[in-house]
């Protein structure tokens, strides 16, 4: 299998595609979840192959629909 490091260019260039193992390490989904997302048509996919690559900027416009979080801050501890 060739190296995933050949698909993801150094420096300032964005990659036009990842592979399955390099969108889990991106995101934090699982390989399953990330099929799932690939067939509800969140991420867009193509082949090369039998590889199976997702197209950067649909990872992106998904994390950027994302909700922000709202998080409390913790009380504050008493010295």
């Amino acid at each position: 299998m060739p190296s995933d490091k050949f698909l993801v260019p150094a420096g300032d260039i964005e990659p036009l595609a990842v592979t399955i193992g390099q969108t889990e390490r991106l995101t934090g989904e699982s390989r399953s979840q990330i099929y799932v997302r690939i067939g509800n048509g969140e991420y867009e996919a193509v082949k090369s192959g039998s590889r199976t690559l997702i197209i950067y900027d649909s990872i992106k416009r998904r994390v950027a629909a994302l909700p922000r979080a709202v998080i409390k801050p913790p009380a504050p501890r008493k010295s």
